[in-house]
């Protein structure tokens, strides 16, 4: 189980458990078996084979008085994130332990934390720290609205593909996009009057679909929803969503408003993919007659004999040196796996980054597979 300590000097504890608990169950986990949450009283709990993450809040010296639990989370180990509705004076709000430490600074307009949520998330290793996003638009409509998010998301840590900006000299452009697209978390449609005029847009719209990524769109005033789109999760914009000196871009409000909405939806999207991804898996590999079991970190074990099997590693997206380390990681405890393979949809990953990938199986111990190619590979552990 997960341990997750709340230092609370804002009373906002309770906001970010249940923020947590929902995102736990997007990512098809059960909280109450998954998580533990700590309060400053009781780190006599702590678990030495759990990870761990602790929250501080504070605005001001009461963030001080939790300095013994800051250090005793330090020392257990656990990364400790300084929560705080300002940064002025950063260091006059935290323990001195935690004045090297970047600290969080909480959006009001974010109400239910989810930002300082998929933080936490990611530290305990539940969420990839990959935050990748694809804004899809129709530039002569909104091209300012584009770069707006562009920056505020990017301001978020987030790393946005937008085709302006994205997508380097001499690189195949729509090659690019489909690898990005592929590799991001959620898919931000700017869906205007004419949207579906842009054979760009239309192809964009499709592939997402096909890739199962979780679209947001994003719904101009007037602008009425194609049915194609209706399994889209949508935000209807309003014109006093617009700012009246500039009506082709949004307000701050709004684009703080669409940057929390992102970050609720990463958890969904990427579970959804990944289930797709172990389902297929596993439903071929019950043909094959070969028992399966997935373990609490979500990989999938292939039995091939008793007590024998291959731990397959599911990766969204495009695999990187994080997901081979993942992988390599021995089994905490048990019967160790036979061997080790990392799991991937090839479909519209970039051709040299393939080859890369096949390059890599050449020389490293840990191999990976190509859904396309599961099939056969199951059939190959058949006794």
């Amino acid at each position: 189980m997960y341990q997750a300590v709340l230092l609370d000097g804002l009373g906002k504890a309770g906001i970010l458990q249940a923020t947590l608990k929902n995102r736990i169950r997007d990512l098809q986990l059960d909280p109450d078996t998954t998580i533990e949450f700590l309060g400053p009283n009781d780190l006599h709990q702590l678990s030495s084979s759990s990870i761990k993450v602790g929250v501080l809040f504070s605005d001001g010296p009461v963030g001080k008085k939790f300095e013994t639990q800051v250090k005793q989370l330090l020392d257990s180990p656990a990364v400790v994130v300084p929560a705080v509705t300002s940064l002025e004076n950063f260091g006059d709000k935290v323990p001195d332990c935690l004045r090297a430490t970047n600290g969080l600074l909480l959006d009001p307009a974010d109400t239910h934390l989810e930002t300082l949520a998929a933080l936490v998330l990611e530290l305990l290793g539940l969420l990839r720290k990959r935050r990748r996003l694809f804004i899809s638009y129709k530039r002569s409509e909104s091209s300012d609205v584009a770069q707006q998010l562009y920056h505020a998301l990017d301001e978020r840590s987030f790393d946005v593909f937008l085709d302006t900006l994205s997508v380097r000299a001499a690189d195949a452009f729509q090659e690019q996009l489909w690898h990005r697209m592929t590799d991001s978390d959620v898919v931000i449609l700017l869906y205007t009057k004419s949207i579906h005029d842009s054979s760009w847009v239309e192809k964009e719209i499709d592939r997402a679909s096909d890739m199962k990524v979780t679209v947001l769109q994003i719904i101009w005033p007037g602008v009425d929803r194609d049915p194609k789109t209706q399994l889209f999760e949508p935000l209807y914009l309003e014109d006093k969503h617009f700012e009246p000196a500039r009506p082709q871009t949004l307000q701050d409000s709004k684009l703080s408003e669409i940057c929390t909405l992102v970050e609720g939806l990463r958890a969904r999207s990427l579970a959804n993919r990944e289930a797709e991804l172990i389902g297929t898996l596993r439903d071929r590999a019950a043909f094959h007659k070969l028992p399966t079991a997935i373990q609490r970190t979500r990989s999938v074990d292939v039995y091939c004999a008793k007590n024998q099997f291959t731990r397959v590693i599911p990766v969204i997206g495009v695999p990187d040196s994080e997901s081979f380390h993942a992988g390599a990681l021995a089994p905490p405890e048990g019967v160790q796996p036979v061997d080790v393979v990392v799991l991937y949809d090839s479909a519209n990953i970039a051709p040299a980054w393939c080859k890369h990938l096949d390059w890599l199986d050449k020389y490293l111990p840990l191999k990976t597979l190509k859904a396309s190619d599961a099939d056969k590979w199951l059939g190959n552990l058949c006794p």
